[in-house]
This record gives structure tokens, sequence and C-alpha cells, in this order.
């Protein structure tokens, strides 16, 4: 077992604009896609993006009090770039900015996927993607839990998935990710693991004792004390998923 005692969050109010962001709403318009969509956008530098921003389906909480909607824009013409926001809001009130991923120099390109909410709750999960262009380094992973009502971001230490293989040549990958049943915010996270080579390698340049293996595990990060266990691959991912045609793509 695993425990941490560090939860890393950032906090933006939601009372008040981010001056020069929050308040700035896209011009051009743009035709909705599937969450799914918004996570990889136009991997190809050389393929023009017919429509700029793009922009995911707004996600319901399950009462239907809290909606939520990814926008990735592109800038090309600069190198190749992205930048992607996720907008929350209450129910019949303006939209506002709780978390937006720049382009870094070594990961260009980023989007995100909008997996759901808690059931009953204002908590919405999220999972998110970042790369490098023309690279073959792997791509950077996170999941995001949300309080809609706050604007805090928690981010799971997915680096110790990885903790409890020291020694292996691992790499892993965030499969799919839900709540606990319980009343405490437990976020899960499903990942599958594998024996990392280098691109000029093949599984059998690793030594066998360094090999990872092909498995999947399933993680809990507690929200409020920020514990994290592993649970048991059966543990089911609670997690309400409804989602609408957005009016910014129309």
């Amino acid at each position: 077992m695993l425990t941490s005692s560090a939860v890393r969050c950032i906090l933006v109010p939601l009372l008040f604009p981010l001056p020069g962001l929050a308040w700035q709403k896209p011009t051009t318009p743009s035709a909705s896609v599937s969450p799914q969509k918004t996570l990889f956008v136009n991997l190809s530098c050389e393929q023009k993006q017919e429509t700029n921003p793009v922009y995911g389906p707004v996600s319901l909480s399950e009462q239907g009090n809290w909606r939520a909607y990814v926008e990735v824009d592109f800038q090309d013409s600069r190198g190749c770039l992205s930048t992607t926001r996720l907008w929350v809001s209450k129910a019949r009130s303006p939209y506002q900015l709780v978390y937006m991923m720049p382009p870094k120099r070594t990961a260009q390109r980023n989007g995100m996927e909008i997996l759901g909410w808690a059931r009953n709750s204002r908590m919405l999960l999220a999972l998110t993607e970042q790369w490098q262009v023309g690279s073959d380094a792997p791509d950077t992973q996170q999941v995001l839990a949300v309080d809609a009502g706050t604007g805090m971001v928690y981010e799971p230490n997915l680096s110790e998935l990885l903790e409890a293989h020291k020694g292996k040549q691992c790499s892993v990958r965030v499969t799919d990710a839900g709540f606990s049943s319980d009343r405490n915010v437990n976020i899960l996270v499903r990942a599958r693991f594998s024996t990392w080579v280098d691109v000029d390698e093949t599984l059998q340049d690793v030594l066998p004792a360094k090999r990872c293996g092909d498995f999947e595990e399933t993680w809990s990060f507690n929200f409020a004390t920020g514990e994290i266990r592993m649970v048991a691959n059966t543990e089911p991912l609670h997690i309400f998923k409804k989602f609408v045609p957005n009016p910014q793509g129309k």
C-alpha cells in the first residue's frame, strides 16, 4: 500500500473572471465533436484544421445543476501549437474557465476528454494528454478531478503507479477512470502496464528481469486525504455520463 499526503491543487475562483480569458468567447463557429475527439485533434500539423477552435459537447451532471465542455484552440502558423480549456458553469449561469493547458516547449500539443461526473455531485472527472510534435517521446497523461463549485482541481500523482514496480522497465497508460461507491471522493484510475523499450529496441533487447509484463491495475486516490492505494480490478468505476450538443458548435 502506498500513501501520500501531498495533494496538488489548483484553485481558480469562480466568482470573478480571469482577466482576458474567462469572459472571452470564441467567435469562430465550430462543429461539436464527441468528448473523446477533443483528446486528440489534428495530430498532423500538415493537415489544415477546418474548424478552429474545436468544441466538445456539453457534459451535464446527474441532476443537471452543473455543466462543462472542452475547447481546443490551434496555432499552427506559430509552430503547431494547441491550447486546451475546460469551461464549467452552474445551470443558467455564465461559463467560467477553470483549467487551461498551454503549449509547452516539450509538449506543443494537448487535449482533454471529459469522462463524466460523480453521482449526485458537482465533481467532474477528465483525462488530459500532452505530446511533443515530431518526437518518439511518450505522451503524458493526467487525470483531473474538478470541483465545479469552487474551481479546485486535484491531480492524482500517477507516478505512484510506477513506484510499485520500481526496478522494472514499465510503461503505463490510463485506460479508464471513475469514482468509488462510498461517500468519500475516491478517484479510481485503471491503467495498463507493459514493458517500455527504446524506439530502436525490441522486447528481446530487454533483460527478462527488467521486463514489466502485460497487466492491468486499479488505483484509488482520495481527494480529501491524498491516500493512494491499489484496489481490485473488479472494483466498479462509478461515473455519470450525459452529453448534449454544444451551442458553441452551431
